[in-house]
C-alpha cells in the first residue's frame, strides 16, 4: 500500500538554483508542484490545506472550469436555503426520472394499439393525430414530457386549427397519458393542467317538417331506410352504414347499435318512433346491409336528393348532378338553393325527442352521446 503524502514544502536544488516542491495527496495519488520562491510554495501549501479543510482531499480533481462552474450555480442557488449538492442529486433524480420512461413512439403505437376494439373511423382519426403528437416530441420519453410540452404543442396547433379540433388534440393527449400511467409509464399526467380552448357554440340547425317532408319525397329507395333512422332515429351517418336489417326490430321498436357499430364501441339500444315505423315498414328485410354497399354511388344518389330538396351548391360532382344546380331557363346557378346544415337529421332527431318527451338521461343514452353534449 503506498505511503500518504502528508502536505509539505521542501527545498530542491536543481542546476545550482534552490527551488520549493510542494507535495502533497491526491485522490490518484501524491502529487508534486515546483515553484521558485519560498512564499509561492507557502502559499501554494497553504491553499491546498485550506481545500483539503473544505473539501476533503480531493478537493485538486476540480478543474479551473468546475470550480467557475460551481461557483455560477452558488449564484443561482442563492437565497434559496439548498446546496449545491442538494441541487446537483435532484438534477440528477430527474434525469434518471426522464430517462426511466418509455420512448414516445413506442408508447403511441401500444396507445392506438389498445384501440383495436373502436370503430375504424375513431382508429383512424386517433392515429391521425397521435402522428402528430410523436411529431412533437422526438426522441422523447414518456417522461420527460411537461407539461408546458403539453401546452405549447396545443398553442402551436392554436395558430393553424380551429379551437375544436385543437380541443380534440387535447382529449387525445390527455388519452394517451392516461394510458401511460396505467401502464406504469409515468406518475402522473402533465396535459391535465393544459388549457381548454374556448369554442364559440353556434345554433343547431334542424329540419322543419316540412323541409324533412321535401327530403323524403325525393330520396331514393336504396337510401330511404337510412335516411328515415337518421332524421327520426338520431343515429350518426357512420353508425347506419355499418347496420344489418338484423339489427332492426320494427315488432319491438328497437334498433341494437353494437358496439362494433356504435362509434364509441359501447353497445346501446334506440328507440324507433311510430313514423320511422310507417316509412320502414315498407322497406323491412330480415338480413342484409342497411345501406348500399357503394358508398361513393350513395353519396352521389344523396347529394343529388338534397339538390332536389333545395339545398346545395355542392363541389366535384358528376356533370349531370352539376346541371340539377343552374338554373334550366338561364344556364346561371339556381339562386334558391341554401346550405346544407351539417348533421341536421341527427340534430333534428335528437331536438325534437328532447321537446316531446323530456327524458335527458334516456335521450342522450340512445344518442351515444352524454347528457351534457346533448343539452349543449
Amino acid at each position: 500500500m503506498p505511503r500518504k503524502a502528508t502536505p509539505a514544502v521542501s527545498p530542491i536544488l536543481n542546476r545550482g538554483r534552490t527551488y520549493y516542491r510542494v507535495t502533497f495527496p491526491t485522490a490518484a495519488g501524491r502529487k508534486r508542484e515546483i515553484y521558485s520562491t519560498r512564499k509561492k510554495a507557502g502559499e501554494r501549501l497553504r491553499e491546498v490545506l485550506e481545500d483539503a479543510r473544505r473539501f476533503g482531499a480531493t478537493a485538486d480533481a476540480v478543474t479551473a472550469t468546475q470550480r467557475a462552474d460551481a461557483s455560477s450555480a452558488l449564484q443561482v442557488l442563492a437565497g434559496t436555503g439548498r446546496s449545491l449538492t442538494e441541487a446537483a442529486r435532484f438534477l440528477l433524480a430527474d434525469i434518471k426520472k426522464k430517462e426511466s420512461g418509455k420512448p414516445m413512439d413506442k408508447a403511441i403505437e401500444a396507445f392506438i394499439r389498445s384501440k383495436d376494439a373502436s370503430s375504424e373511423t375513431y382508429r383512424k382519426t386517433l392515429k391521425s393525430r397521435m402522428h402528430q403528437v410523436g411529431k412533437f416530441f422526438p426522441g422523447a420519453t414518456t417522461t420527460g414530457v411537461t407539461g408546458e410540452d403539453c401546452q405549447r404543442m396545443l398553442d402551436g396547433a392554436a395558430g393553424r386549427l380551429s379551437p375544436g379540433t385543437v380541443g380534440q388534440y387535447r382529449d387525445a393527449i390527455i388519452g394517451f397519458f392516461n394510458f401511460c400511467q396505467h401502464r406504469g409509464w409515468r406518475e402522473s399526467n402533465p396535459a391535465i393542467g393544459t388549457t381548454q380552448p374556448k369554442i364559440r357554440q353556434k345554433d343547431v340547425a334542424i329540419l322543419t317538417p316540412g323541409e324533412a317532408a321535401v327530403i323524403l319525397a325525393n330520396c331514393p329507395d336504396d337510401l330511404l331506410p337510412g335516411v328515415v333512422i337518421a332524421m327520426f332515429c338520431g343515429l350518426r351517418q357512420a353508425e347506419i352504414s355499418r347496420l344489418n336489417w338484423r339489427n332492426v326490430n320494427l315488432a319491438q321498436g328497437i334498433i341494437t347499435v353494437g358496439s362494433g357499430i356504435a362509434k364509441t364501441a359501447s353497445r346501446r339500444v334506440c328507440s324507433i318512433p311510430a313514423n320511422a315505423k310507417a316509412w320502414l315498414t315498407p322497406h323491412v328485410q330480415e338480413a342484409g346491409a342497411l345501406w348500399p354497399a357503394n358508398k361513393s354511388l350513395a353519396r352521389a344518389q344523396w347529394v343529388v336528393c338534397l339538390i332536389k330538396s333545395g339545398y346545395g351548391p355542392f363541389t366535384g360532382l358528376a356533370p349531370d348532378a352539376r346541371a340539377l344546380q343552374n338554373d334550366p331557363a338561364t344556364g346561371k346557378p339556381r339562386a334558391d338553393l341554401v346550405p346544407w346544415p351539417g348533421n341536421a337529421m341527427r340534430h333534428s332527431a335528437i331536438s325534437y325527442r328532447i321537446a316531446l318527451e323530456r327524458d335527458l338521461p334516456r335521450i342522450a343514452y340512445e344518442s351515444g352521446n352524454s347528457p351534457s353534449i346533448i343539452q349543449r
